[in-house]
């Protein structure tokens, strides 16, 4: 969704709020898609400071469905957002101090679903699990440890120490 700033250079010192409706479905996050759960707006807060500053901010919440990266059964994620922009104004030209948030303001319009994607790549969890103490799959036959137990030998053994091991298994001596 885009907001077109222009309206909020008029009104100096005042503080405005708009309701934003977020235009996001799917998000994908190290190849992996996952769509978006909830609907819910952002509400933006706008700030004309004596005409020379625009102070943006929000914070809202974004739902998403994902796989336990253990076990791969579902979980929601959700993700914190929270907009902060500060745009220097002179003639109607915007301008911020670092340039990365002019990615984001085009012809006096701001891109909020850019801004809220930027924010949803830095905030995404880099374990996605079902709970803390999660088990996993099983390597061996697959299933899912939580639910069920197995009982498949999943010892990992060092491929370098498996003559050693066939010399003592088969009893001879060294």
């Amino acid at each position: 969704m885009k907001v077109d700033l222009k309206e909020f250079l008029e009104k100096e010192d005042v503080t405005l709020e708009k309701e934003v409706a977020i235009d996001i479905r799917d998000v994908t996050v190290a190849g992996v898609g996952h769509s978006r759960k909830d609907d819910d707006p952002i509400t933006l807060t706008f700030y004309n400071s004596e005409g020379k500053n625009l102070y943006i901010s929000g914070k809202t919440k974004l739902s998403f469905e994902a796989s336990c990266d253990r076990c791969l059964e579902d979980v929601d994620v959700e993700v914190p957002i929270a907009l902060s922009a500060d745009i220097g104004i002179s003639d109607d030209v915007f301008s911020m101090d670092n340039d990365e948030g002019l990615d984001y303001i085009e012809d006096g319009y701001l891109d909020v679903d850019g801004m809220i994607m930027a924010e949803v790549h830095l905030g995404w969890p880099s374990k996605i699990l079902c709970k803390d103490d999660c088990l996993g799959l099983c390597p061996v036959c697959g299933k899912n440890r939580n639910l069920v137990a197995c009982d498949c030998d999943t010892q990992v053994r060092d491929p370098r120490m498996m003559q050693f091991l066939d010399v003592f298994n088969s009893s001879k001596e060294v």
